[in-house]
């Protein structure tokens, strides 16, 4: 059973991401009348929102301010068409609303054997670093390259290492990591935002690192999980490296890193 307090997370966060999403659309953009008089705030009011959902505006405003505690699909649906998310930020909104597609209970015996394979195979990558990765990026397994080049290994968490700035290794050319790494974590918070340790791993990168906090707070779902990046640490040669998150397609809780050495 979801908790009052998790319950209200759950509906702040809902509330947040589609005030994002609607300040950046522009009337223009959804076929709405442009007016040369200059709006107080950008992007579209809530009534035009709205009415593109065909829902009250006293309705989508309940939903927005998170008064409402069980939106349907239906109107879910209608808002996403209404404020043009792509698929990844339609999934993410259903996730937040709390209806999110409910999976067939997996095998402990089946899961055990998917994630022993997924550490098995970060272990023996050869061609740079590789990290098998929890929903808020604690490191499961890491290959001996991933030790050497970006200083971390089983327990640590990625992203603090990534983003702290205090850390050894340094990044260059990383935006695209950078916006990996936290749209992946989003998309996972939708899911889990009852977990407190997950809650305590984000409010401590929001307090350490302005760029984490401005990546999470623009609410970005939908960034690619490949990317190009360099990296240096002192005593290790320098490289560049193309990269890729990928998931665990059967249960969504296990996520791999690899990065390939560019000769």
């Amino acid at each position: 059973m979801i908790q009052p307090d998790a319950r209200s997370t759950r509906h702040a966060q809902l509330a947040e991401f589609l005030m994002s999403r609607r300040t950046r659309l522009l009337p223009e953009s959804c076929g709405l009348p442009h007016f040369r008089r200059r709006r107080r705030a950008p992007g579209l009011r809530r009534e035009e929102v709205s009415a593109l959902a065909g829902i009250s505006t006293a309705y989508y405003t309940w939903i927005e301010q998170g008064r409402t505690f069980d939106v349907s699909i239906e109107v879910l649906g209608a808002i996403s068409g209404a404020l043009q998310l792509n698929e990844i930020e339609t999934t993410h909104l259903f996730a937040l609303a709390g209806k999110a597609t409910q999976r067939s209970p997996l095998a402990t015996d089946s899961m055990s054997a998917w994630r022993g394979a997924i550490f098995e195979f970060v272990r023996r990558f050869e061609r740079g670093p590789a990290l098998a990765l929890s929903p808020w990026l604690e490191v499961n397994a890491a290959n001996q390259s991933a030790r050497e080049s970006l200083g971390v290994d089983t327990g640590a968490n990625f992203a603090e290492a990534f983003f702290g700035a205090e850390r050894s290794v340094t990044y260059r050319n990383a935006d695209a990591l950078a916006g990996a790494l936290v749209a992946l974590m989003r998309r996972n918070y939708a899911r889990d935002i009852e977990n407190a340790h997950f809650a305590g791993v984000i409010g401590r990168l929001r307090g350490r690192s302005g760029s984490f906090t401005a990546l999470w707070d623009g609410h970005v779902v939908d960034d690619a999980p490949t990317f190009d990046v360099e990296i240096e640490r002192a005593g290790t040669a320098k490289g560049r490296f193309h990269g890729v998150i990928l998931s665990d397609p059967i249960s969504v809780r296990q996520f791999a890193l690899f990065m390939d050495r560019v000769e």
